[in-house]
């Protein structure tokens, strides 16, 4: 598969994308062992900054796997978040039942909770993401939260995301008791460019997809790198775009065909679809000619994206094109290639660029590399069907 598929760009980087799949780098790293420790140290308080799309609910939401192993956790979304939906996600995420309605009660089963958790030796810890969102009634709340204390130990242990604005929230007077226990704070940093080629390549195999370096080769990760500022959120997007776009380009550009015809009556064609094409008379051929005319392995038609080339193979013959003997040539639209008594007709050929020009006249090791690939290639065919006879 190879950006044909119209949904493979939502699969391996929108929202069909495999929710597990973590393509780690440096900063994710980094951030991961930070929250870690701060979860470990007394104050269990920490603030992750970074802008949209660069990672954090991801991160987190590692970290929770990772945190849920030894204490109730929960992960709560801060947009928009009222008092009472903090209240009823974080009781719902650490199982404990919450059938009263009103609020006091709710917030003083959560008390119970926290309280024989630390006890324990397993505080409690609470995710949230996007807490600069989050309305002030809320954060209020929250500031309450963070005061808890059983026997001089922090009741809830505390991890919020958000932008660059994150630390200035909480030094808000209104927050004073979450910045009395000192959360230390993280800043993500963007990929580099090579983490960025990793990144989109694993992500487009993981996906189904082939041929990864073809569809992102360096150039094209290095763009998408300075389009989208290295954050993975603008990263996916801009991948996403340019797979939609590959496909367009595809669409539009016609697929190269040929039509065979003996004796003036047509009897086969075919769409050039792969790389490279056997004419010849044996059955192991691509396109069997069966004329005596024919040598068994005749001739090669090597298909690239911006042109057609056709390759005599040392035949008896030879092989002649518009009436012309040629052991090598760029095959325009409509030129005939004549073998005994049949034709073969080329259409919809891409116009020649002077770059394929240059290469496919300079270079005399394709002819015999090809060779090679061809005669290695019939032999595993030839195997194949004889094991099977």
């Amino acid at each position: 598969m190879y950006a044909h598929d119209p949904s493979l760009g939502s699969k391996a980087f929108g929202s069909h994308a495999d929710s597990e799949l973590i393509v780690a780098y440096q900063s994710h790293q980094d951030a991961l062992r930070f929250l870690s420790s701060a979860l470990s140290q007394a104050n269990g308080a920490a603030l992750l900054q970074g802008p949209a799309g660069s990672g954090k609910t991801t991160i987190i939401t590692e970290q929770r796997g990772w945190s849920s192993r030894d204490a109730a956790v929960a992960l709560i979304d801060g947009k928009r978040l009222t008092p009472r939906q903090l209240l009823t996600g974080m009781l719902s995420q650490f199982n404990v039942r919450d059938a009263s309605l009103n609020d006091e009660q709710l917030l003083q089963t959560l008390n119970h909770f926290l309280t024989e958790q630390t006890r324990k030796a397993r505080a409690p810890v609470l995710f949230i993401d996007n807490a600069d969102r989050a309305t002030s009634s809320a954060l209020r709340l929250l500031n309450w939260l963070a005061a808890l204390d059983v026997r001089g130990n922090y009741a809830l242990r505390i991890v919020l995301t958000g932008k660059e604005r994150l630390s200035a929230l909480v030094r808000d007077k209104s927050m004073r008791s979450l910045a009395r226990r000192h959360p230390a704070a993280y800043s993500l940093n963007p990929l580099t460019t090579q983490e960025t080629m990793i990144y989109l390549r694993t992500r487009l195999i993981a996906a189904g997809g082939e041929q990864s370096e073809k569809v992102f080769p360096i150039n094209v990760c290095e763009k998408l790198r300075e389009l989208s500022c290295g954050w993975p959120g603008s990263l996916n997007e801009r991948a996403i775009e340019v797979m939609k776009r590959m496909i367009e380009l595809r669409s539009a550009r016609p697929v190269p065909r040929i039509i065979v015809s003996r004796d003036g009556e047509m009897v086969a064609e075919h769409e050039l679809t792969e790389k490279q094409y056997i004419i010849g008379r044996t059955s192991l051929a691509d396109i069997i000619i069966e004329d005596s005319y024919v040598s068994k392995v005749h001739a090669m038609l090597q298909v690239y994206a911006n042109a057609v080339v056709l390759l005599d193979l040392n035949s008896t013959n030879g092989t002649t094109v518009n009436s012309t003997v040629t052991q090598r040539t760029i095959l325009r639209d409509n030129d005939i290639i004549s073998l005994g008594r049949y034709r073969i007709k080329i259409e919809n050929v891409p116009a020649i660029s002077a770059e394929m020009d240059e290469k496919i006249t300079a270079s005399d090791t394709l002819t015999m590399q090809n060779l090679t690939d061809m005669r290695r290639s019939r032999a595993r065919r030839i195997v194949t069907a004889l094991k099977h006879k």
